[in-house]
């Protein structure tokens, strides 16, 4: 997912007769990539934040996640992005041998759990809201992520309580 300075609004409720003010950024738009992976059977989130999405930053992603299940089979469930499928990332997990890599069929984020992850975060963190600290707010987004259960129900599994 990309974050971005630029302002996005999703619903505003005011008194009858109000006018609306929305500040946005007039300088260059600021970005911040960060990785997410949900454990669908616990629905606890897993987001880094870095500087760039490529398939290096992707194999380095990997093995933080390696690190937190360091014996567990993985099972990645991805959409089609260029990253994913990049060489580095597939000589991580050929290297690995315990990850299983399922891709989501193209233009269909509704299939991907964590697409919905992304959408809470943004309701609850950036949306309605100008960002003038890029770095804080990833920051406050990522906590959120890090420390909210996201119940998911996908091929069967669902959060254990």
């Amino acid at each position: 997912m990309i974050l971005t300075t630029k302002t996005t609004t999703q619903k505003v409720w005011l008194p009858q007769g109000e006018t609306v003010r929305v500040d946005v950024a007039n300088s260059s738009i600021q970005r911040i990539q960060i990785y997410g992976f949900l454990n669908l059977k616990t629905g606890q989130e897993h987001a880094i934040k870095t500087l760039k999405q490529n398939m290096v930053v992707t194999a380095d992603a990997l093995k933080q996640i390696r690190s937190i299940y360091p014996k567990q089979k993985i099972v990645l469930l991805w959409d089609n992005a260029g990253w994913h499928r990049g060489s580095v990332v597939q000589e991580f997990v050929k290297q690995d041998g315990n990850i299983e890599v399922i891709h989501f069929p193209k233009y269909a984020p509704e299939e991907n759990p964590q697409e919905h992850v992304w959408k809470r975060g943004r309701s609850e963190i950036t949306h309605n809201r100008f960002i003038d600290d890029i770095d804080a707010a990833t920051d406050e987004f990522v906590m959120f992520l890090n420390s909210t259960t996201f119940p998911y129900t996908i091929l069967g599994l669902s959060p254990v309580s």
